[in-house]
């Protein structure tokens, strides 16, 4: 099994956070074990190369991705079940870094995936095309960025400058910031501002905020490995108010507790476990 994070190309540096690729072609298994994404506040492209994975909802109906999709914000786990010979290559964007890349309000997609081969038609069809192609999966990474930066050369649509200043604010943010702290950077009211985050991020300020504060937790727990309390130093680190704050996060995005989403992270979303906002 591979996994990497790769930098954008510098022409895509400003929307877009890294491209990783996966790949369990020829790793044994059958592709039953299903496999939990939690948010992380960025929308992704995802596009398989290998054995599509399928998206498993709350009544356990499995339905099989596209072979390019587009991932909006999630504010809860998603459940996914890989194919046997999975190969992905997903593109992460800043937060507010993909409607240039879409032309439409995020708010559109969130929570949800957009079968791009529908969307873009011929263009992904000569791109899926050219990935089969291409060698080895840097190859298949460097296609993608060139399709990219065609699409975003096209583009009329700038990222909002406001927003992006904010987003920026919440992910650095040492103490809680309210929605009227961030009016007041931006320059605009409150209302305004969360308006333009949906259209731009696709979720509010208080939401990704908290899925911030979340993922946070991944790399205090690595920190806190060796300590006896492990899970409260963790939360505290994270910026919550206490171990039962953190606890009814987890169960929020991830569905179950910390130690038992911990003992169920196997491929894709254990590689993914470590990425911090």
């Amino acid at each position: 099994m591979f996994y990497t994070e790769l930098p954008p190309h510098q022409s895509l540096a400003h929307l877009i956070r890294c491209i990783w690729v996966f790949d369990a072609s020829g790793v044994s298994g059958n592709g039953e074990d299903t496999q939990r994404i939690v948010p992380d506040g960025h929308p992704e492209l995802v596009l398989h190369y290998g054995d599509r994975f399928a998206e498993i909802s709350d009544d356990n109906i499995a339905t099989t991705q596209s072979r390019l999709v587009f991932a909006g914000q999630i504010s809860r786990q998603l459940v996914l079940r890989p194919g046997t010979n999975a190969g992905v290559i997903g593109v992460r964007f800043h937060p507010a870094g993909a409607r240039a890349l879409l032309g439409m309000a995020m708010v559109e997609n969130t929570d949800m995936r957009l079968d791009l081969t529908s969307v873009w038609a011929r263009d992904s069809e000569h791109l899926l095309d050219e990935v089969h192609s291409a060698g080895d999966v840097f190859a298949k990474v460097r296609v993608v960025e060139k399709f990219l930066m065609q699409r975003l050369s096209q583009s009329r649509i700038a990222p909002d400058a406001a927003v992006a200043h904010c987003v920026n604010l919440l992910r650095n943010a040492s103490t809680t910031l309210t929605i009227d702290d961030l009016a007041a950077q931006s320059g605009l009211s409150s209302r305004q501002l969360e308006r333009r985050f949906l259209h731009e991020v696709g979720i509010p300020p208080r939401l990704l905020a908290s899925i911030f504060r979340f993922r946070r937790l991944f790399d205090a727990v690595e920190q806190e490995e060796a300590s006896p309390g492990r899970w409260a130093g963790a939360a505290f680190a994270a910026g919550y108010f206490d171990q039962a704050h953190m606890i009814r996060d987890f169960k929020r995005f991830a569905g179950q507790p910390p130690q038992a989403f911990y003992r169920s992270l196997n491929g894709l979303s254990a590689a993914m476990v470590g990425n911090a906002p």
